[in-house]
């Protein structure tokens, strides 16, 4: 899904052709500030509907430092 984020009031930037972006089915989006939590990351989701305006969408999910040590680490295979 294309999207375009708005100014974080939901204003449209000064040299921001909305006809254009309306024509080209690019969803007119109001940016929301990504969740903070300790040991986990936030994702961005496809945006959703919310009282009537498309917005931006977070999904918090664990923070993996190096995700190739912890496959091997699930496989049950030893490092040398």
């Amino acid at each position: 899904m294309k999207q375009f984020l708005l100014n974080s009031d939901g204003s449209v930037p000064n040299t921001t052709d909305i006809e254009l972006l309306k024509q080209n089915n690019i969803l007119l989006v109001i940016p929301t500030p990504a969740p903070k939590e300790s040991g986990m990351v936030a994702v961005e989701c496809e945006p959703q509907m919310i009282d009537g305006a498309w917005k931006q969408v977070w999904k918090l999910e664990p923070y993996v430092s190096n995700p190739d040590q912890e496959l091997i680490e699930y496989a049950g295979v030893e490092q040398t």
